[in-house]
């Protein structure tokens, strides 16, 4: 499967948890701009409250968010120290079966789940100021 596949999902923040989660996402930002060359764009987001996190990824394929994964397992194992719960996730793009696989492992029936698989136009632009 080829073509372009974008992650867009939404975690609520604990309490009293906001500095440890932007020290974290500092640091995944860094490892993901380091160990993923692949990666098209990765940005994370904050409401004003500072009680949910937003992750915006724009991947070339499945493949490269397959390899996300893989890599990132260590700071997933820790994310929920800091972070509540899942509110919601989408998925833009055709999906492996290799990662609907691991996608399926991480299914909560309580969050908010939008699979559009189907990519019917459009264009990246890249170094565009």
């Amino acid at each position: 499967m080829s073509g372009t596949f974008i992650y867009v999902g939404t975690t609520a923040i604990k309490p009293g948890k906001l500095e440890e989660a932007r020290k974290n996402l500092a640091e995944v930002v860094d490892f993901v701009e380091t160990n993923e060359p692949r990666m098209i764009a990765f940005h994370a987001f904050l409401d004003e409250e500072g009680s949910k996190l937003t992750i915006v990824q724009v991947h070339p394929d499945s493949a490269s968010m397959e390899f996300h994964m893989q890599v990132n397992a260590k700071h997933f194992a820790t994310a929920f120290d800091f972070l509540e719960a899942a509110v919601s996730e989408q998925y833009y793009g055709a999906i492996s079966d290799a990662l609907a696989t691991e996608l399926a492992k991480w299914d909560d029936p309580a969050v908010a789940v939008t699979r559009m698989p189907v990519h019917e136009g459009g264009f990246t632009r890249t170094n565009v100021r």
